[in-house]
């Protein structure tokens, strides 16, 4: 005999358990979810790249600066002992005087330059330097987002990870009290009809595909036969719940 309603009423509690299984096991695989953590994480390289970049710029600024200040001082120092010697009454002779003025014309255009060339610098470094804070706040920003997104998924995984061990045991219960002939039924019929074998009388009517169901495969089902009595429209089992 196939089962009277209780047992079939078991193997309909085994199906939906194995159902609520497939069900966690796929929503702890979820690709949306790994997705959205893996853009999170590509746009938090992104921003620490954009950040090392403007670092590198910043520091090439202050690099070149320190440069710049030394060639001043080199300057001042060199300018400072022209024009000492200048105006020690040492030069008379007017061809010597032009060459000393000359150097002394182009020490200072070379200061100058150099002055022009550190405020530029100074300009650009504060420009960096705000575009600096601005990357770093958004890395930091983007950081918390992907610690926050991952502290959540962890909760969400471990949570059904404890659903599907709870599952699991429901499903080990359940197949040790079914008979095997209802479990060799579920094995052979689940692929054909998308893990949904049996299905409950309700209101006259088949669960499933909500066919009125003729009074005689009604009383049928009440009774329980040799074999198990199906819908005619969609095949599946039909059994009444308690």
């Amino acid at each position: 005999m196939m089962g009277n309603n209780k047992e079939l009423g078991l193997l309909y509690q085994y199906q939906e358990a194995r159902r609520r299984l497939a069900a966690c096991e796929g929503a702890i695989a979820d690709p949306e979810r790994e997705k959205t953590i893996a853009g999170l994480r590509d746009r938090v390289r992104e921003a620490e790249t954009a950040a090392e970049s403007l670092e590198q710029e910043c520091a090439r600024l202050k690099r070149e600066n320190r440069q710049l200040e030394e060639e001043c001082r080199l300057f001042e120092a060199q300018l400072g002992e022209l024009e000492t010697t200048l105006y020690s009454g040492r030069i008379s002779a007017p061809k010597e005087l032009a060459q000393l003025q000359r150097r002394i014309a182009e020490y200072q255009k070379a200061k100058a330059d150099r002055e022009e060339k550190i405020l530029d610098h100074l300009y650009q470094l504060e420009a960096k330097e705000a575009e600096l804070a601005l990357a770093q706040k958004k890395k930091t920003k983007l950081q918390r987002q992907l610690e926050a997104a991952i502290e959540a998924e962890t909760k969400r995984v471990n949570s059904l990870q404890e659903q599907r061990a709870e599952l699991e045991k429901e499903l080990s219960s359940l197949e040790q009290a079914l008979p095997e002939n209802l479990k060799e039924f579920y094995r052979r019929s689940a692929n054909a009809l998308k893990g949904i074998v049996m299905i409950p009388v309700e209101n006259g009517l088949c669960g499933f595909c909500h066919m009125i169901l003729p009074p005689a495969v009604l009383e049928k089902v009440k009774r329980g036969s040799a074999e198990l009595t199906v819908c005619e429209n969609c095949g599946r089992g039909l059994f009444y719940p308690k």
